[in-house]
């Protein structure tokens, strides 16, 4: 455990650290150049990190003036890389959390955040072809070529959401000679398996096609003692085709085709309130104690389709690329409910089993949210979405003083959302019925069809003033338009009532990066990003003034687009014979309109709140040293202070903590590989990960921040020529940790706090075997 010091102390410090770093590279670069160094085989050329797409081309990450934290193959392999949350533990001032279903994934870049509801703060593209759903997002990565996470405002070239970066996964692609792989892993902790591989090689002449697939099945971590079961079971299947044909030596299609499916849990929360006996401060997200108690079993069910097919055509100044493509996405859940349907008078007269409202306020701890009775009812949830996108653009050749792309993209979208709560009457069991009828059981029901439709035009160039001396802009016009549509009776409006709205934003972005010599690069970058608007359901604000009583929200039935504007300036370096690879950045972030997640109590809404002004500054470093030819060295480090500036919704948070933005990060890590023999090779590797402290609602509401958490991961395997048999564990120290809260707080004359928490993954242990063929 470190001890904790200001922001503006590791702020400090940190510029210290990247300004030291950055002078002692130049100088030992130069020492290097001057003397000969030790008796280490340098890495082979192809090993050299190259990112493929940050820019969209393919370029040295030396030569990229984007903060870019890469994973090779051979990397993904030796961390034993599986889900997101994999890699983005590796990336500093970068987070990830996952639990209320597979879908709604969290995942929080240099301080802009990814509220519920709404969508992410970056741009997910997978082989090149954008990703428009978030709910896509968290999946099992297997046959995975190359991961990389950008981060910083990248909507001038990857557009709209990509407000905080981007993350570009790209898959294996088949190729001339045969090959295949199979593998099968078993983990004790959670009774987890999970099978799958690839078979790839030559179909025809010129043609190449590659089938991936993969199974896995989990019971579960954490033990429900009301229904003697799990609480928190888990499934998946995956396939996953890629077909490639060269139509000659200039032209190639890439077609692709996936489906994936998940059967899981949801709302796997632990109830905190203010006056929970044995808790100090009535909530304590550091606390684990409380047992999964909720007497109803979830589920989370996903289906998944995607098809798309990409042209890359190689003409005289460059390339022409285009791309189409088609996804969907259906996904529904449901378990417990939040709310005790006994305080709103929802179930009859009083009984010893059913106390009467105002019972409640003498004595807060009768209060059942996530409990062993149907008191709390139950929620359900759906959310559909089908979505067909295309792009052309046009990249001039990369070795030109003068380089450029120019291009343009249009989508259409249809995203449908349910959500019902409060049900009671149905025993153990989740009412899923999708339509609502005046009468019927249920405290509130809200959804809509929201047909989307979107379209953007891009460019960005960049010139050499000099060899040392690169200027670069990118400028991007993104316009959306959205429809809703209401589905519920009941509601403000009529069934069949429309909502429309429009959202646009210039994405400008500019760089000037200089090449001090071979070895290092500084570079400055200012970029915009914007995420769209959207609706919160019809007639939120009318049942938080009348039901929750807060006469002063200023939530609305919809909200605005969130913007950000952001300054960055960093070094990069591969030094020592290309042995070490040490890059840092400093960055000072401006966010208008941030999205904020917000529940309400009594009336149950689920909304979008703004947060007018947010101010974020922050610094990071990452390293990659090959000490000599068995031992490596890796990790990095960033500190982050995001601030809220303003806040009319909630006036007193102003100079708080914004949510879900932690204090530091830092990532250690060591890895031994050694030549047994002739025919076997071990890796051995271990990782440290540190978070720092985490709140999670806008007033930093005390005992309910997340305290400094350490994780750490270990790895070994052994390989022969056509086979890897590897053990390992994540949460090694098997550390006891929330990894989410959701914080309620009920103004006087109740005065109560609320934290629903989730429990993060304890210590797995498992074991894998692979066969290659």
């Amino acid at each position: 455990m470190i001890k904790k010091v200001s922001f503006k102390q590791s702020l400090s410090l940190s510029t210290f650290l990247l300004t030291g770093m950055l002078s002692g590279a130049i100088v030992s670069n130069a020492n290097a150049q001057a003397a000969p160094g030790p008796s280490v085989a340098a890495p082979k050329e192809s090993e050299v990190i190259v990112v493929t797409g940050a820019r969209q081309r393919q370029e040295s990450a030396k030569d990229v003036p984007l903060a870019v934290q890469s994973f090779s193959a051979i990397q993904i392999e030796d961390a034993g890389i599986n889900r997101p949350s994999d890699f983005i533990a590796l990336t500093p001032n970068v987070s990830f959390i996952q639990t209320t279903n597979v879908g709604e994934t969290q995942v929080h870049i240099r301080g802009i955040i990814q509220p519920r509801d709404t969508e992410p703060p970056f741009a997910y593209v997978l082989d090149g072809v954008l990703v428009p759903n978030p709910n896509a997002f968290n999946q099992e990565l297997s046959d995975i070529a190359g991961i990389e996470v950008i981060k910083g405002p990248i909507g001038s070239i990857y557009g709209r959401n990509a407000v905080g970066g981007a993350i570009l996964v790209n898959t294996k692609k088949p190729r001339d000679q045969f090959e295949g792989q199979v593998s099968a892993s078993y983990e004790i902790e959670g009774e987890e398996y999970k099978v799958g591989g690839f078979i790839s090689g030559p179909l025809a002449e010129n043609v190449y096609g590659r089938i991936t697939a993969h199974v896995s099945d989990r019971k579960g971590y954490f033990d429900n003692i009301t229904r003697k079961a799990k609480e928190d079971p888990f499934s998946e299947k995956l396939l996953r085709g890629r077909l490639i044909v060269d139509l000659s030596d200039a032209v190639e299609l890439d077609f692709q085709a996936g489906w994936g499916q998940i059967e899981g849990y949801a709302f796997a929360f632990n109830n905190q309130l203010s006056f929970t006996p044995g808790f100090a401060t009535g909530v304590d997200t550091g606390d684990t104690s409380l047992p999964y108690v909720g007497n109803l079993a979830s589920f989370n069910n996903q289906d998944r389709w995607n098809v798309s097919a990409k042209m890359t055509w190689d003409v005289a100044n460059g390339v022409v690329s285009a791309f189409v493509a088609h996804n969907a996405l259906d996904e529904n859940m449901g378990g417990e409910g939040a709310a005790d349907l006994a305080l709103f008078g929802l179930l009859g007269p009083p009984s010893a089993v059913n106390p009467a409202p105002g019972a409640f306020f003498g004595d807060p701890t009768l209060y059942e949210g996530y409990g062993p009775t149907d008191r709390d009812g139950s929620q359900y949830q759906e959310r559909n979405q089908r979505d067909t996108s295309a792009e052309i653009r046009f990249t001039s050749d990369g070795e030109a003083r003068f380089r450029y792309i120019v291009g343009a993209y249009v989508i259409s979208f249809q995203r449908d959302i349910l959500l019902l709560t409060g049900d009671v009457g149905f025993g153990k069991t989740v009412r899923r019925a999708p339509v609502l009828k005046n009468g019927a059981p249920g405290s509130q029901g809200t959804g809509g069809d929201n047909d989307n439709s979107a379209w953007a035009i891009f460019g960005q160039a960049a010139y050499d003033i000099s060899p040392e001396l690169e200027l670069s802009m990118a400028l991007r016009y993104d316009k959306e338009e959205r429809e809703n549509t209401n589905t519920v009776v009941g509601a403000v409006a009529a069934i069949g009532a429309k909502r429309t709205a429009e959202f646009d934003q210039v994405q400008p972005r500019i760089s000037l990066r200089y090449k001090a010599n071979e070895a290092i690069s500084l570079y400055g970058t200012y970029g915009e990003g914007f995420r769209s608007g959207g609706f919160n359901a019809l007639g939120s604000r009318n049942a938080i003034l009348t039901i929750d009583g807060k006469t002063n929200t200023t939530v609305r039935d919809a909200f605005p687009k969130e913007t950000s504007k952001s300054f960055e300036a960093g070094f990069k370096s591969v030094m020592l014979d290309r042995r070490l690879s040490l890059n840092g950045a400093a960055f000072t972030t401006k966010v208008e309109n941030a999205h904020f997640f917000q529940f309400f109590p009594f009336s149950l809404a689920r909304v979008i709140s703004i947060v007018q002004e947010n101010e974020i500054q922050g610094a990071e470093f990452d390293f990659n040293f090959l000490v000599n030819d068995n031992w490596k060295l890796f990790g990095g480090a960033g500190v982050l202070n995001s601030e809220i500036g303003k806040n009319n919704e909630v006036p007193a948070s102003v100079g708080k903590k914004f949510p879900f933005t932690p204090e530091h990060s830092i990532v250690l890590g060591v890895q031994y590989d050694r030549k047994i023999s002739n025919n076997l090779d071990f890796v051995g590797r271990l990782e440290w990960n540190q978070t720092g402290e985490m709140w999670f609602d806008t007033e930093n509401t005390r005992g309910t921040v997340r305290p400094v958490l350490d994780l750490m991961n270990a790895r070994v395997a052994i390989s022969g020529e056509n086979w890897t048999a590897s053990l390992w564990s994540r949460n090694l120290l098997d550390e006891k940790y929330n990894v989410d809260g959701v914080v309620l707080n009920v103004p006087p004359p109740a005065g109560l706090t609320f934290n629903f928490v989730t429990k993060g993954t304890p210590r797995t242990i498992g074991a894998e075997l692979s066969f290659k063929f």
